[in-house]
């Protein structure tokens, strides 16, 4: 079985440094900083599109990534935790014979920094993310790119784990079962009305439900 892998909100809690990068783009740009629970409530799709939901105007949307993609380098990337239970989820799917990748929004160089920094580059076989220009930046097309990886399995041998309603969209356009990872930012009342699969409140009932069905 292939085990496909949302990073933010999923793997690791990343949202104190895309927070912090969200304000100091818009303060960059003297754009009026959105208030902190709009911002924590659209941690999750691609970048341009976040910013773009949040008010920054599309001809400023080409600084705006720049500009946060600089932060985001230089220190957001160290600023996220992972949580509680995932290295031994990753490391249990493994012992038990499946092959893990990343399919995450996220861009390729911060994928790569945050992997390494936290130690588990190892545990993917594939590491699919965001290209750093426009080309593949929705979730569907990331997917679809972590799935070339793997030589294009048999949909019914694949699982996409997720806690947004974009993975679990996402794992539909490519006809996969997602479970929604509920410990992260949508929750399970997001993901069950997007139709994941499944729904895990922690990572340790992942195994679980990939097994039972």
């Amino acid at each position: 079985m292939i085990v496909i892998f949302d990073l933010d909100g999923t793997v690791w809690d990343s949202e104190p440094g895309i927070v912090a990068c969200l304000e100091h783009t818009f303060r960059r740009l003297e754009l009026t900083v959105p208030a902190r629970d709009t911002l924590l409530g659209n941690v999750g799709p691609p970048l341009q599109f976040m910013l773009g939901e949040l008010g920054v105007p599309e001809h400023r949307l080409d600084d705006g990534v720049r500009i946060y993609r600089e932060r985001y380098l230089s220190d957001g990337v160290y600023e996220a935790a992972l949580y509680e239970g995932v290295v031994d989820l990753l490391d249990q799917l493994l012992d038990a014979g499946h092959r893990l990748g990343t399919a995450t929004s996220k861009g390729e160089v911060p994928t790569a920094i945050m992997l390494d920094h936290f130690g588990i580059a190892d545990r993917f076989e594939v590491v699919g993310a965001a290209s750093m220009d426009t080309s593949a930046v929705t979730k569907t097309a990331v997917l679809g790119r972590t799935l070339d990886g793997f030589g294009r399995p048999d949909p019914d041998d694949c699982w996409l784990i997720g806690d947004r309603v974009y993975d679990v969209e996402g794992a539909a356009a490519h006809h996969l079962r997602c479970v929604g990872a509920a410990w992260g930012y949508g929750g399970a009342d997001e993901l069950r009305m997007a139709g994941a699969t499944a729904i895990a409140a922690q990572p340790a009932d992942v195994p679980g439900l990939i097994e039972r069905r």
